[in-house]
């Protein structure tokens, strides 16, 4: 068997209730909490970035063991920081791992870390005894007052991948590729250009042509915004009652868009709030990236599955946020984007208790990452 021996998640600490965002613009708050079902969005604080998240993400998962069996990294992102360096370069020296290791950054909009996932099960399998590190972060950023403000968000995960994994195997389905105009980001903007109904109708007619036709108590999706799923669920075969397909999309519901991650919240959403014992259970998993490429597999947990994941720490993610004001949004988002595009900045002031990693300042371009504790 190969699959995710261990998956962990960070989510940024601060963030926008979608009712202050709604009263800012002068919209009733429903058409956001109802309507597409967020409730808040997670943004990156000032002196954290893609390789932060994903080194947080990956440090709740990873002991000495693992990382001298980790044989490559592979990071998936939209965000990247740089046209040539990879992130998983920055990332891999932060997090301490060998020297020997191939660091490798992959981009397909919101599926390169289902990619990056397949990928590395091919690689173990011809190195059984190593392990594959699959990173996704990224910060969803469309600007202010426009119809994309609404579905931001920020966060990260990390996917250890092995033989024998503890939590749970993967099988390999169908996926389709077409080439569309729904999303992209060219060269020269700062933000995607996004048509929302075209993505929309793309997401449902693919999932149609990949799906499998079984049914399941959970099949998580990419999710960018929280009531795709439920877009999602009425074009399965054997759709989710409303039970089951609440819990696919609660922890999305308060953190938002995390592009490539945004599937594997949906998962880490399953595990942490289904009431049923998930031993044995096999979960559907649709990934989309617009532009557009589908896949939809399986992962069937493990009797064990709790040794790869760790709740507690996952909890610990969603206590003590602090809710911004709509000036404290602007302000910190304004900063974001000088930030990305500042040669020389220092940043080392805005450490926080709860931070284990940070970008310390850039130099001439170049991002320094200090570990803090």
């Amino acid at each position: 068997m190969i699959g995710i021996d261990k998956l962990g998640c960070y989510i940024p600490k601060t963030v926008l209730p979608l009712t202050t965002l709604a009263h800012a613009r002068g919209v009733d708050s429903d058409k956001y909490t109802q309507g597409i079902g967020q409730h808040e969005m997670a943004l990156v604080s000032y002196n954290e970035d893609v390789v932060t998240m994903a080194c947080e993400a990956a440090h709740t998962i990873l002991d000495d063991h693992d990382k001298s069996s980790i044989d490559m990294v592979l990071f998936a992102t939209e965000t990247g920081i740089d046209y040539s360096k990879a992130a998983s370069i920055y990332a891999l020296d932060l997090l301490g791992l060998p020297l020997n290791t191939r660091a490798i950054e992959l981009k397909q909009a919101c599926y390169a870390s289902t990619g990056a996932m397949f990928l590395a099960m091919d690689y173990v399998r011809s190195h059984p005894t190593k392990k594959v590190l699959v990173l996704s972060s990224d910060i969803a950023w469309y600007g202010f007052e426009n119809a994309g403000e609404v579905t931001q968000g920020s966060g990260a995960i990390a996917m250890l991948i092995s033989m024998n994994p503890r939590l749970g195997s993967i099988t390999e389905g169908l996926k389709a590729v077409r080439n569309e105009k729904d999303f992209y980001r060219p060269i020269y903007s700062k933000v995607p250009i996004v048509d929302g109904k075209l993505s929309i109708e793309l997401y449902q007619d693919m999932l149609k042509e990949v799906e499998d036709h079984q049914s399941r108590l959970y099949t998580c999706f990419h999710l960018p915004f929280a009531n795709m799923a439920k877009k999602a669920n009425k074009v399965l075969a054997h759709p989710m009652d409303e039970e089951h397909l609440n819990i696919v999309k609660e922890l999305g519901s308060v953190v938002g868009n995390i592009y490539n991650g945004s599937l594997y919240l949906s998962l880490i959403s399953v595990l942490m709030h289904a009431k049923e014992d998930l031993r044995g259970e096999t979960i559907g998993m649709f990934a989309y990236g617009s532009g557009a490429m589908a896949e939809f597999f399986t992962i069937t947990l493990n009797e064990d599955y709790h040794q790869g994941i760790n709740i507690s720490s996952l909890n610990q993610l969603l206590e003590g946020r602090e809710s911004l004001s709509i000036e404290e949004y602007t302000q910190l988002m304004k900063h974001y984007e000088m930030k990305e595009y500042a040669s020389d900045i220092d940043l080392s002031k805005h450490v926080k208790p709860y931070q284990t990693y940070v970008l310390e300042s850039t130099s001439q371009g170049h991002r320094l990452y200090k570990k803090v504790k």
